[in-house]
This record gives structure tokens, sequence and C-alpha cells, in this order.
């Protein structure tokens, strides 16, 4: 059961949102400058829901990984210069539930259970710049760097060398830890459309220190924008302790629409 649960928490965080069928409304551009109106709420099954605070802030989380691996964001629009939308992520996030989770023995365990845990949370700030180059399309450009702070030593050897977890955790063993990244997205015709996006991850102090996610998705809407069914691919590549490995992933997702 335990173990079960580990890999549905590697799944729910291989899936991220999305493509974008209404660039003019904003509906479904987690990974883009925009965002939701007011009061709006994109709520996904296995990725992370988002409310519109106002037309300028927008709030981020997972409500099921809330509770074992929280991490919140906030973006913030800062408008349109020269047809360039840009925008601001900050954000926390506090692996130590998950890990603890994680450090047992026998089947399901992923870190051994002699090594301690500290308390830690890691804080992100990064940027997002969106241009439209075709009017059912969108180009977005992005980049941010995280730091980590930890309440005790936490030893190197008790990493989770699992693909797209691994590279989100590696801040903890050494930091700071940077990444950027290209996200294109539109639509084919009406409620139909696709996403194909490429973030890199670098990490500092180690030679274990790159890491890269492409995936490519195709999605379905519905005509009023109350749901979304996203499925496709993510390809990923790292430099694990291990050694480089590649790691093929499903990507299926539902996503719920609520609000204008």
């Amino acid at each position: 059961m335990r173990k079960a649960l580990l890999l549905l928490i590697g799944v729910i965080m291989a899936c991220n949102l999305f493509s974008q069928d209404s660039p003019a409304k904003n509906y479904w551009t987690g990974g883009t400058a925009c965002n939701i109106p007011k009061h709006r709420w994109e709520l996904g099954l296995f990725t992370a829901s988002r409310y519109g605070i106002s037309d300028r802030l927008e709030l981020s989380a997972h409500p099921v990984m809330f509770f074992l691996m929280p991490q919140v964001r906030l973006k913030v629009n800062w408008g349109e210069y020269s047809g360039f939308r840009l925008a601001t992520e900050h954000g926390i996030f506090y692996p130590t539930v998950f890990m603890r989770l994680a450090a047992t023995k026998g089947t399901g365990g992923l870190i051994s259970p002699e090594f301690t845990i500290p308390q830690m949370f890691s804080i992100y700030n990064g940027f997002r710049s969106s241009y439209k180059p075709f009017r059912s399309a969108i180009l977005t450009v992005h980049a941010g760097i995280a730091f980590a702070v930890k309440f005790g030593p936490l030893n190197p050897q008790s990493t989770i060398d699992l693909p797209v977890i691994y590279p989100r955790l590696a801040v903890f063993y050494n930091e700071p830890e940077f990444d950027a990244g290209i996200d294109f997205r539109g639509k084919f015709i009406p409620r139909f459309g696709w996403l194909f996006n490429v973030e890199n991850f670098i990490v500092c102090g180690t030679p274990e220190n790159y890491f890269l996610e492409n995936k490519g998705l195709l999605a379905y809407t519905s005509k009023k924008e109350t749901l979304r069914i996203e499925a496709g691919y993510k390809l990923c590549f790292g430099k694990y302790p291990a050694g480089p490995q590649w790691h093929l992933l499903p990507v299926l997702d539902v996503i719920f629409g609520i609000g204008r």
C-alpha cells in the first residue's frame, strides 16, 4: 500500500497543467504568464489546482498533495508590454512529511530509515513572459531560482533517485537550483488543443547537476470551459548519483473549471 501511494505521488508530480484553448479568456494557462480570471477555480485530479484571487493574482496548490508535500505558489501578473505579458512566481515547498513517509524499512521504502529527515523547506522565485505568435497559440519562456532552509543536517545518501521527484528535491542537498524552459501551446480547432514544453533544472555544487523534462499533450475542452481532459507523455533525463538515466512516463489528467 505504501509503495502504491509513493508511486501515485510520483505520477501526480509528473502531470502538470496544460495546453491553451482560450488565450483571450486566459483559461487553462497554468504554465504561462497569463492569470485565470478573478474568482475562477481550475481543479485538477493529478495536478495543482488554481484560483484567481484577482485579475493580477493567482494562487496554486494541490489539494491532495498539500497534506504530504505542500507546495504553494503565487503568480503576479505585471501587465503587457509591446505584446509580451510578464508575470512573476513566488512559492514555498515543504517535503519533510513525504520524505519521512518514504524513510521506511522493506517494501515501499525509498529512503533508508537510518537517515534522519529534518524540518526543511525551499523558497522559489521566478518569472514568465508570454507572447502570442498566432491568434490561437501562446509561447512562454520562464526561469527561476530556489533556495533551501534546513533545521538540521540531511545525509546526501538519503536521496530519492526517481524521475520528477529527484530534480525537485535536489535543492535540499545542493543549492541553489535554477530552472529554465519554454512552453508552446495552442489549439487545432475549437475545443481541441496541444502543448509542447521543455524544462531544464541545474543544481549547483554537484556533478549530478542537470535534469531535463519534455512534455507533450493533446487536450479536449468542453464548450462551456468547465471540463478539460489531457493525455500525453513526459520524457525525463537526469544525471543521478547512479549515472545518467532516461524515463518515459504517461500523462493523464481531468481538470474541472468553475467560474467565468
